[in-house]
């Protein structure tokens, strides 16, 4: 994982590169431009840390965005990826009437690139840290595109059940209906989630849905203003893109998935 994700400043002619997961990342300033590179592990395994232009790789291969002469501070950061997601746990569980089920929920992360532009830093790009597979959530006529997470929902949180560069979404599943509750997918829309660092970990601000006996009425979810144990006290390093709030709801969140994409 990325030991810091504080602001830092690169001179002119100067790079360094960084790593998350499978992901490569290399960041040079050149000229009036910022330019970034990706490849995957296994590529250049004798490159350092940091170096001179000349340092680098030949056949890398950039993408570019213009600056000002005098930009120099750049920031990395941690975000979710830009659609919502479909968890499934590891088998299906039956949720008793008044009863709740705990669940966390491993979701790979992207890389936003944030470079100086004139006044400010403004984001370049964002990079994900893995090719996630796209399906659709909802009936034909009514929907909307997702991605199909590969990591199943967990009861428990044990360290190395976890990729390093996946970010720990904590779930608690409240049954408020009259009859048992079959768990088997969960839709989970990312807007309102900010991210935390805790011991070399990502996590987000945990949530709780309430399981409604009819589903086209929504999902009432309320999130908490942080990560549950053990990363209760963990440092916010990403806000919501969309905002935070206290309470929001989804529809048809635990509805079946029509087809997968690719």
């Amino acid at each position: 994982m990325i030991q810091s994700w504080d602001e830092r400043d690169l001179a002119q002619g100067r790079w360094f590169r960084t790593r998350m997961g499978p992901l490569n990342l290399a960041l040079l300033r050149r000229h009036d431009e910022w330019r970034v590179s990706t490849w995957e592990d296994g590529e250049f395994p004798e490159l350092p840390e940091e170096g001179d232009r000349q340092d680098l790789p030949a056949s890398l291969e950039w993408e570019r965005w213009d600056c000002g002469d005098d930009d120099s501070r750049v920031r990395l950061l941690p975000s979710f990826p830009d659609l919502p997601i479909i968890a499934k746990p590891t088998t299906s569980l039956s949720i008793a009437p008044g009863g709740n089920a705990l669940f966390y929920v491993g979701i790979p992360s992207s890389i936003e690139v944030h470079g100086e532009c004139g006044a400010g830093l403004r984001k370049l790009t964002s990079i994900s840290t893995e090719t996630l597979s796209k399906t659709w959530h909802g009936d034909r006529s009514e929907g909307e595109p997702c991605y199909s997470l590969r990591t199943r929902a967990r009861r428990h949180f044990e360290p190395e059940d976890w990729l390093g560069h996946d970010i720990i979404v904590t779930v608690d599943l409240y049954n408020e209906g009259g009859e048992p509750f079959k768990f088997e997918r969960l839709f989970l829309d990312l807007g309102h989630f900010s991210i935390f660092a805790h011991e070399g970990r990502l996590w987000s601000n945990a949530c709780r849905i309430r399981i409604s006996e009819d589903e086209e009425e929504g999902n009432d979810i309320t999130y908490e203003p942080c990560p549950l144990h053990p990363a209760a006290d963990a440092t916010e390093i990403a806000h919501a893109r969309a905002g935070t709030t206290r309470h929001s709801s989804l529809r048809r969140a635990f509805s079946s998935v029509i087809d997968v994409i690719n």
